[in-house]
């Protein structure tokens, strides 16, 4: 499951090779399909599994409370974090794109960032850029961020040559630009 999950992070759905999968894993493609009867089947087993982990991330954080900055950081960890839920969300975006319907965890994890970005805009004074937006276009620019740095380089240089957290800084301008201060 670990070499599938990094095929399909890296790849996506299309692009992943299942001989390569089980070259990784020292199996034949043979003994691969003996448990996995298709690329499909390794791919909703991956899905499965993040599921379940969002789920426990969902309860054990009581992601229904959490503000809409404790949130978007917790998401973005667990991609940071876990190369299944990584490689998870990968297909969820791929098959999104494909079938033009967001899969159920996808969904169910756009849904709570919304609802937590539309509790932090009433909370949030008038003058507030995140006053401004629609929760669903919050929702949409954090998943997006939380995407986008799952995938892109997290070090840079910085002043006088010591290594940054790209991910860090991009977290702080994305938090500080909603009024939701630094992030942590």
């Amino acid at each position: 499951m670990n070499a599938a999950a990094e095929e399909f992070a890296l790849h996506g759905y299309a692009a992943t090779n299942l001989a390569i999968v089980a070259t990784r894993t020292g199996m034949t493609k043979g003994a691969l399909y003996g448990h996995f009867p298709s690329k499909r089947a390794l791919a909703d087993a991956l899905v499965s599994e993040s599921a379940r982990t969002w789920a426990t991330l969902h309860r054990s954080e009581s992601a229904d409370e959490l503000s809409l900055k404790d949130l978007a950081v917790a998401v973005g960890r667990q991609m940071r974090i876990d190369t299944r839920f990584r490689a998870t969300v990968r297909l969820a975006a791929d098959c999104s794109r494909a079938t033009g319907g967001a899969p159920e965890l996808l969904a169910h994890m756009r849904g709570t960032i919304t609802a937590a970005a539309d509790r932090a805009r009433s909370e949030a004074p008038r003058t507030s850029p995140l006053a401004a937006q629609s929760p669903q276009i919050v929702a949409h620019l954090l998943l997006t961020v939380v995407y986008g740095l799952a995938f892109a380089p997290q070090r840079g240089q910085g002043l006088q040559d010591r290594p940054l957290d790209a991910g860090d800084q991009v977290w702080q301008l994305v938090m500080e630009s909603l009024g939701l201060g630094e992030s942590t």
